[in-house]
């Protein structure tokens, strides 16, 4: 750790410094990262940050406040906002059809900027397959791509994750605006939040302290060639600090850079034609840590891995950049700094999920599986043979003690728990994910 560690107007106590201290020097040990800046912000103030590793392995330069990172599809929060702007400014609506702006594309009269916004599309993502992405790469080449495919899905029928959604989005913006994504996005954006240390990657920015990129191995980070902005472009090509992005997530919680309609717009998440809800806004995703509204996004380029985490109702933004890809610490280390300043509370629900979770650990222990408490796909999962296994080696750990609530996570599709159990033998974590309907959905054992 560079001890640029700073505990800002007692919002974080030593203690909970500490505690975040050694977290993160565990994580990047033990998931074998470079280097990371870590940030929390609390009612809008930097309230903790330091750097950890090091930001370039063969210069032994040390990562640290300052040190900037690729920050992948968090981009995505960026280029939303950019055809949020446009919309306000009355250059297009939202519902739109996409070959309004964007010729070539025999399915585009289908798709509709809400629809790339929301990832409800159906457009294949370009990406998938791709070895190289440190090559150049064209629009016209990616627009072509994508003509020579079908639609997965039609447009509004189901969420699906595709890179394509963002970065057709960027051609929307240069069609309407005139102006390239970059220059849009710096002039329109980035300068009016105040953001000086963020920009558009593409090695034109002189002088930025940028990390250089790694990959996670069992023998340690190992550097990576850089991926080309082409591959990124409006989907994941911007590169920022911890402390830009604490100012960015603080510029999007009362009107200002975005007016009302338009905050509303971003962080309201999906409905699907079925009128199901979907988890994904404007470049976010909205759920519920522990009971607090979180909006989180992360991002991973070639040789990095990101996470912005929000909770707007206790105004504490955590933001972990890293610069080693191939691992999701990142995002794990984001909730676990969070649980640090705000610790578990668990509600009646939460007490009453640890009863149910000492229930299958005694069903599966006498292999008494109660089949209508299970979602069809559990309980195909779990085979007799697998309950079999399962339950000798519960036996195995000796009589249970004691088992408490880690914490809980819930989207629209249900509730997944955190669980230790504790055994004569030792203590083991257990994952238990309830639907929307009050069925067990996933059931995960830490043998």
């Amino acid at each position: 750790m560079t001890f640029a560690a700073l505990v800002i107007a007692s919002a974080i106590t030593a203690a909970q410094s500490r505690a975040i201290d050694q977290l993160v020097t565990k994580t990047l040990a033990s998931e074998h990262i470079a280097g990371a800046t870590v940030a929390v912000s609390v009612r809008g103030k930097i309230a903790y940050e330091s750097g950890y590793g090091f930001a370039d392995i063969g210069s032994k330069k040390h990562a640290g406040i300052d040190t900037a990172y690729p920050i992948g599809s968090i981009t995505k929060q960026f280029t939303a906002a950019c055809i949020l702007l446009l919309a306000k400014d009355q250059k297009l609506s939202l519902d739109d059809p996409l070959s309004q702006y964007v010729p070539g594309l025999p399915w585009g009269d289908r798709v509709t900027l809400r629809h790339l916004l929301d990832q409800e599309s159906g457009v294949v993502d370009f990406r998938l397959g791709a070895i190289d992405t440190s090559a150049r790469l064209s629009h016209g080449e990616v627009v072509a791509r994508l003509a020579k495919t079908d639609l997965l899905f039609p447009p509004g029928s189901r969420f699906e994750y595709s890179n394509s959604n963002y970065y057709l989005l960027g051609l929307v913006v240069e069609k309407v605006s005139g102006q390239t994504y970059p220059a849009f996005l710096d002039s329109r954006v980035l300068k009016r939040a105040g953001l000086a240390a963020t920009f558009y990657n593409d090695g034109t920015r002189v002088g930025a302290p940028l990390a250089a990129g790694y990959t996670a191995t069992s023998n340690g980070p190992q550097p990576v060639a850089a991926e080309s902005a082409d591959w990124g472009y409006a989907a994941g090509s911007v590169a920022s600090t911890v402390a830009d992005l604490a100012t960015w997530d603080d510029a999007l919680r009362t009107p200002g850079l975005l007016d009302a309609g338009s905050l509303r717009e971003m962080f309201t998440a999906g409905t699907l034609d079925s009128g199901a809800a979907t988890d994904y806004a404007f470049g976010w995703v909205a759920v519920k840590h522990n009971g607090h509204r979180l909006f989180w996004h992360n991002g991973e380029v070639t040789g990095f891995h990101a996470m912005n985490a929000v909770f707007p109702d206790d105004r504490t933004d955590v933001i972990v950049l890293t610069n080693t890809g191939g691992t999701f610490a990142a995002d794990r280390l984001a909730l676990q700094i969070f649980d640090v300043v705000h610790p578990f509370a668990p509600s009646g629900a939460d007490r009453a999920a640890v009863n149910r979770a000492r229930e299958w650990i005694g069903r599966i222990s006498r292999g008494d599986i109660d089949r209508t408490q299970l979602t069809d796909q559990m309980s195909a999962v779990m085979t007799e043979d697998i309950v079999r296994s399962a339950g000798a080696q519960l036996r195995g750990l000796g009589k249970l003690k004691s088992i408490k609530g880690t914490g809980v996570d819930e989207d629209a599709s249900g509730r997944s728990y955190g669980f230790d159990a504790a055994f004569a033998k030792r203590t083991i974590h257990l994952i238990m994910g309830i639907d929307a309907s009050g069925k067990i959905s996933a059931l995960s054992i830490g043998l």
